[in-house]
């Protein structure tokens, strides 16, 4: 672990931390004379036979829910990382970022950890963390017992966002405007506008709701470097599983669970995109939330983390 990081704040919660640290990779991107180092955390029980792997596009504090939830159970470990280019994860070289490349770090990062076992880990992969997770499956299809796919798409020209969107996005990332524009143009991007109408039990708005949700994590790391944004941006929109490498994870993760979740309303990867995604995994189980938006996990909490108990 960096000196630096000894003394640093946990990005998570402190009282379920039992380790963290920079781990070394190395680079995937031709010549392998680039390492970076990923961020990472794992709280809940270090001795646990069940270990969580949570992996998305945003620094790991998104997922400060999921973390709270399944580190407070017997048995269970909990492993939230910057994927590289964001938070406190290194950026390595100043090209576009592959899935593929990606996915080797994931796997360098488990096997520094140790987390090799057979039919040990639960991986939830969200947005570009569920492409990056596709190439996870076919380095690694024995350790993996169950795979959620969560608002995610196999790759191709289609599944590109609206050019409007990921401009908006970009101005998000780059933190064009107020903290509170930026935060309410973020939340139309994730949330279906229904949803961010409904009244809560204590009469706030489920948008003043999130407010207080993402001051937890939101703006709270350094903001991202361009070579992270570019690199980021690229690996999502060039991001491709063919048919046969899906066919292929499929029959080598078996007996793994694998299933895919989405919301029916999200704005950045089309619903259909999760669907498709399904149907080339031949066994896998299909989950559609009814009027929810493309950040699930903070959206349908209760009932995503109950389906992901199930796993």
């Amino acid at each position: 672990m960096a000196r630096g990081l000894l003394s640093s704040p946990t990005i998570l919660n402190h009282e379920t931390c039992f380790q963290k640290g920079r781990c070394p990779v190395m680079s995937y991107d031709g010549k392998r004379n680039q390492p970076r180092k990923l961020y990472y955390e794992i709280h809940g029980d270090p001795k646990a036979s069940q270990k969580l792997v949570l992996s998305l596009m945003f620094p790991c504090a998104a997922w400060s829910e999921q973390v709270q939830h399944f580190s407070s159970k017997d048995d269970h470990a909990v492993l939230a990382f910057d994927n590289r280019g964001v938070g406190n994860s290194e950026c390595g070289s100043k090209k576009p970022y592959r899935t593929s490349g990606m996915a080797k770090d994931v796997k360098d990062l488990l096997d520094f950890l140790g987390w090799d076992q057979d039919r040990s880990l639960h991986i939830f992969g969200f947005s570009l963390g569920g492409m990056l997770s596709q190439y996870l499956c076919v380095l690694i299809p024995k350790r993996i017992k169950s795979i959620s796919f969560i608002n995610t798409g196999c790759g191709g020209v289609f599944d590109i966002p609206p050019p409007r969107k990921i401009a908006t996005l970009l101005k998000i990332i780059l933190r064009q405007g107020s903290y509170e524009k930026r935060l309410d143009r973020l939340f139309e991007l994730l949330y279906p506008s229904s949803y961010l109408d409904q009244m809560t039990s204590d009469r706030k708005t489920r948008r003043e709701e999130l407010y207080s949700y993402f001051q937890t994590w939101f703006d709270t790391s350094k903001s991202l470097p361009l070579a992270g944004i570019f690199g980021q941006l690229c690996a999502a929109v060039l991001h491709h599983c063919s048919d046969r490498k899906l066919k292929k994870i499929a029959t080598d993760l078996y007996p793994a669970k694998i299933v895919v979740i989405s919301g029916d309303q999200d704005k950045f990867i089309c619903p259909s995109r999760s669907l498709e995604l399904s149907g080339k995994l031949p066994g896998s189980e299909l989950l559609m939330f009814q009027d929810a938006g493309h950040f699930l996990g903070s959206q349908c909490t209760k009932i995503s983390t109950y389906s992901w108990k199930e796993l």
